[in-house]
């Protein structure tokens, strides 16, 4: 007999997500950071919905009620990764260090958003009175390679320690299954405005523990089914789209079309648009595709010459 697995309840589900972040926060060392992270965390996005249908949490992301928490715990733990990586020049190949700015980013919408990211600065001019920061898909191929090794953890190694595993623009991932979302912060509608499906849009507010589940959301889980609402990363939602479908969830024409519609208006020639769209997918995952477009003429960013690159990386 097929073995079943049921969904949580409610109760269940609220007990198990204060768990979670009761450990998570345990872990933070600095007063001020985790005081500021209990009254501002928020969990939505992909794990409740899968506890909801007894699916395996692949990771829980957590967001930020404020610009001001978002920022303390971006800087915690980009400092904690520094203090316990050294800095290293080796093999022809110049190291980066991750550092918490401010910068104000140009969106898909039209608007001007002012972001907290994550960039990395060249090791070779810390110190020095010039700026040469990069985003991390920015980064040359091989530099990605040695950062990326410097932050692989040994899974059985990481079971309650939530140290850093991974870091882009966007999130600092977590040992433990915890991602930080730096991209968006706010209120859970402020947040999920700039999500893309609906079944993502259950939330639990800790500090004021509050577990809501969106009549919608219920619906699209319910019936399997991929309603589409619009998002700054269309290009991802694509990627996202297939990776839903192979579990077998459903979309149609229609919302198919949405999607298609809104990547229609956006000018994937652009480099740096096309590299923000790219970040949306998972920045470990698509830096080889960014990296081979860096530099190269923007006349030649057909859909041809994309299409080329991108079977040669990924068949």
């Amino acid at each position: 007999m097929e073995n079943i697995r049921y969904g949580r309840k409610r109760r269940g589900l609220k007990r198990e997500l204060n768990m979670k972040i009761d450990s998570w926060l345990e872990s933070i060392e600095d007063l001020k950071v985790r005081d500021a992270a209990s009254k501002d965390v928020i969990v939505t996005g992909g794990s409740i919905c899968s506890m909801l249908m007894g699916e395996r949490v692949n990771d829980y992301d957590l967001y930020f009620r404020t610009k001001e928490t978002t920022q303390l715990v971006a800087e915690y733990y980009v400092k904690s990764y520094n203090k316990n990586n050294k800095v290293i020049v080796a093999d022809g190949v110049e190291s980066y260090i991750p550092v918490v700015i401010n910068e104000d980013i140009a969106n898909i919408k039209g608007g001007v958003e002012n972001r907290i990211v994550i960039f990395m600065k060249s090791a070779g001019v810390c110190g020095e009175n010039q700026d040469k920061y990069y985003y991390f898909e920015n980064m040359p191929s091989s530099a990605v390679d040695k950062f990326v090794e410097s932050l692989t953890v040994d899974s059985d190694d990481a079971v309650d320690d939530y140290r850093v595993i991974f870091m882009s623009q966007n999130a600092i991932t977590l040992s433990n299954k915890i991602q930080l979302v730096i991209r968006f912060y706010g209120e859970p509608d402020e947040i999920h405005d700039n999500y893309d499906f609906v079944h993502a849009t259950c939330y639990f507010d800790y500090h004021n523990d509050i577990l809501e589940f969106p009549a919608d959301a219920m619906e699209a889980m319910l019936s399997r089914t991929l309603i589409y609402k619009g998002s700054l990363y269309p290009v991802a939602s694509i990627f996202r789209a297939k990776k839903f479908i192979e579990r077998g969830w459903r979309i149609t024409a229609g919302q198919l079309l949405k999607i298609m519609w809104q990547i229609s208006e956006i000018d994937l020639s652009d480099y740096e648009v096309l590299r923000e769209q790219l970040t949306g997918v998972d920045a470990a995952y698509m830096y080889e595709l960014i990296n081979a477009l860096k530099g190269v003429d923007q006349t030649k960013i057909t859909s041809t010459y994309v299409s080329s690159i991108i079977d040669k990386i990924f068949d």
